[in-house]
């Protein structure tokens, strides 16, 4: 089997796309196709133009070629040298950033593309099902009032979730209006509830993004009980991470921005993160995330891939949940897009708490291209 073109379509929600930290809002779906007929399917959540210019660039040199370019004639099975086949030929302009993203849809699509040629699903051949499904947490924005925050909080737990993060958006706010959102959203739901917060980079009402000033805030909203307090300070603020990890007993989780095995590294090591969360989309694909939970395995440290897109995602990664040791809970996306709620043809389903891990070949799911030929958008 050969691969014989790979496609970058990018994918945006009719009318405004607003400033908010909605990912979900567009995307760029990926299919590789190949000599036998069997197309896989990938996705990126990143710049969907950005990335479709470097899967469709022509060759410069041999450091420096458009990713599908590169990998034309390929056997899809070996996924591995393909992986380092895209990162030797983007080098003189990748390493990291968007090109591993790229890169990550086209690993997603292969894997994608194994499983259906064999007829069996991704988590096996990733290494063998430790557990059948995965307990999700219903993953929000949080409000700008104490009464929202309640409110939305309270309708996921209704809808049977165990587990629910509130991030971004009200985060923005004064530190003490922030203390009064996570109070909010606690009394609201009980102690029977995990509750994950997610307090963004973007610089509050009162204080700039540093870990003391981050400290601060944590040790205000310590007493509501967050199971995790995510992306405190900058991504490439190691130190900083550090230092929160250092300070508080409350976990520290982040990686959402982070790419390769190498930047993980510094994650594990130098951070000494409670949580890892790869985006499968974003860190290199399956190939590169099973590296990074093999790393993590070995230091001890929990991964939970982090998942705010469509379909796609939420299946790769729980294939990906499905085969590690240290992974046990999804992030599971609740808001409402159509890039979100559309690219398939049946959406994962809520049962008790968990959602099963798809056991059909490949990814497990039925993409709907119609929906994709309908929010395609090659020109802005």
């Amino acid at each position: 089997m050969k691969i014989t073109k790979v496609e970058a379509i990018p994918v945006r929600q009719k009318g405004e796309i607003k400033k908010i930290n909605d990912s979900a809002q567009d995307g760029i779906i990926i299919k590789v196709y190949t000599d036998e007929g069997i197309i896989g399917y990938g996705e990126v959540d990143s710049a969907p133009w950005v990335v479709k210019s470097i899967i469709d660039s022509p060759v410069s040199h041999r450091i420096c070629q458009g990713l599908g370019q590169a990998i034309i004639g390929e056997d899809p099975f070996e996924t591995e040298k393909i992986w380092e086949k895209m990162y030797l030929s983007s080098m003189f302009y990748g390493r990291r950033g968007v090109v591993i993203h790229a890169m990550s849809g086209i690993d997603i699509a292969l894997w994608d593309i194994k499983g259906k040629a064999l007829n069996m699903p991704i988590c096996k051949l990733l290494g063998g099902v430790q557990r059948d499904k995965v307990r999700a947490y219903g993953s929000t924005l949080m409000p700008y009032t104490p009464q929202e925050a309640a409110e939305e909080a309270l309708r996921w737990k209704e809808q049977g979730f165990s587990a629910v993060k509130m991030g971004w958006g009200g985060f923005e706010l004064p530190q003490f209006e922030c203390v009064k959102l996570v109070e909010a959203t606690r009394n609201a739901i009980g102690d029977d509830m995990d509750m994950m917060l997610d307090i963004g980079f973007i610089p509050s009402g009162d204080f700039n993004v540093t870990a003391a000033s981050r400290l601060l805030l944590i040790n205000e909203i310590r007493e509501f009980k967050p199971y995790w307090i995510e992306e405190a300070v900058y991504p490439d603020d190691y130190e900083g991470y550090k230092m929160l990890v250092e300070s508080t007993d409350v976990r520290i989780a982040g990686g959402e921005n982070e790419t390769t095995r190498y930047g993980f590294k510094q994650l594990i090591e130098v951070c000494k993160l409670d949580i890892l969360q790869p985006d499968i989309t974003r860190c290199g694909g399956l190939t590169e995330a099973k590296r990074i939970g093999a790393m993590a395995t070995a230091h001890n440290t929990t991964v939970i891939p982090h998942a705010w897109s469509s379909g796609i995602v939420i299946a790769a990664s729980l294939h990906f949940i499905a085969t590690q040791s240290n992974s046990n809970l999804l992030e599971y996306c609740v808001w409402d897009t159509p890039i979100r709620k559309e690219m398939l043809k049946q959406d994962f389903k809520l049962r008790d708490g968990y959602v099963d891990v798809p056991m059909g070949p490949g990814l497990g799911i039925e993409i709907d291209d119609e929906a994709i030929q309908k929010y395609r958008c090659d020109i802005i």
